[in-house]
């Protein structure tokens, strides 16, 4: 009887500690998908300064998420948003137009990341 115990608390934990995975990767995609619209926003509105120091954070906030290397199952995956990030901070000190499309890319990137991060019945199955 103890077994069958055991198990379902392991069982428990494991669940809870997937469900908090999942909740933090949405919560902090949404974080990063507003502050590169942020940066957007600042460079339509040639707010050098505001752009640039909203893309140094960004890229701050997420090489601090990568570090919790646990939540990322695709590390290629990650590697193409930081690179994407480093373009959108190079794009910003530059003050060129191509921030748009690297802004554009790293949201899908992020739209995908967090997409391949949720659960669902056929990633399962």
């Amino acid at each position: 009887m103890n077994r069958i115990i055991t198990s379902i608390v392991i069982l428990a934990i494991l669940a809870a500690g997937s469900f908090a995975a999942v909740a933090e990767v949405c919560s902090f995609t949404d974080k990063i998908s507003g502050e590169i619209d942020v940066i957007e926003q600042a460079f339509t509105e040639n707010d050098s300064e505001k752009c640039v120091n909203a893309a140094k954070e960004l890229q701050k906030d997420w090489d601090g998420f990568t570090d919790f290397s646990i939540l990322i199952f695709d590390a290629g995956q990650a590697l193409e948003i930081t690179s994407s990030i480093a373009e959108i901070v190079s794009f910003a000190e530059d003050e060129n137009d191509e921030i748009y499309a690297s802004c554009d890319r790293a949201q899908a990137q992020i739209a995908l990341f967090r997409a391949s991060h949720t659960p669902s019945v056929w990633k399962i199955l």
